[in-house]
């Protein structure tokens, strides 16, 4: 899928979604986010998928605002949410809409601490929807707000991955950091390595980073 088209990506994560409801069990990353940020945080998941991630900090207590272009995983997602009870609500949008900007902000005006998170999102669209979401994470940050994001690097092309069918780009960090800092973000934690998302029998080698709007 290296070269697929974004409109047959739209269709590929459709028909995904369609037949997979979101894990019982949160990501090691949301575990970690969970530890580092505000108990007054408005969680701004950017690619949420099935909700996973989501939902999990919803049942945490967060008021959570997911977003995703597939119509598919929205539908799960506010299904999921409504049939418990949970604080989230969800947006289908693609992240490079200059309309998201706009729905995000009038959703989150008046909440607590912002944070952008993004696990396994940036290695899921191509360079220009990068540009795009960091753009859109740099005018949703006030002074002091957070972006969390954990992605595939370079060093992971190489191995097994349990899921062959999607689309990824393996991403050399500091490429991310540098593109970050030119948006006024100051990366406040970064780890990269295996054991850090395992699934099954993929150990995907992963960076870790968080940063915090300085300006």
């Amino acid at each position: 899928m290296d070269r697929m088209p974004a409109s047959s990506q739209s269709d590929y994560w459709d028909t995904y979604y369609a037949t997979r409801t979101a894990a019982t069990w949160p990501s090691q990353f949301a575990t970690f986010v969970l530890g580092e940020i505000p108990a007054s945080s408005v969680i701004i998941d950017i690619g949420c998928g099935s909700g996973r991630d989501a939902l999990f900090f919803a049942s945490q207590g967060f008021t959570v605002l997911g977003v995703d272009g597939s119509p598919a995983a929205i539908g799960g997602c506010i299904d999921l949410a409504r049939a418990n009870s949970l604080p989230a609500s969800f947006l289908q949008s693609r992240v490079d809409d200059l309309a998201l900007g706009d729905r995000i902000l009038a959703a989150v005006d008046g909440m607590g601490t912002r944070v952008i998170y993004a696990r396994f999102f940036l290695h899921a669209i191509n360079g220009e929807g990068e540009d795009a979401f960091l753009t859109l994470a740099q005018r949703l940050c006030r002074r002091g707000d957070r972006l969390a994001l954990e992605f595939r690097t370079i060093r992971d092309a190489t191995q097994p991955k349990v899921t062959s069918t999607h689309y990824r780009r393996f991403i050399e960090p500091t490429s991310v950091v540098e593109k970050a800092a030119r948006r006024g973000f100051t990366t406040i934690y970064f780890v990269e390595g295996f054991g850090l998302a395992k699934y099954q029998t993929d150990d995907a080698y992963v960076a870790r980073i968080m940063f915090e709007l300085a300006r």
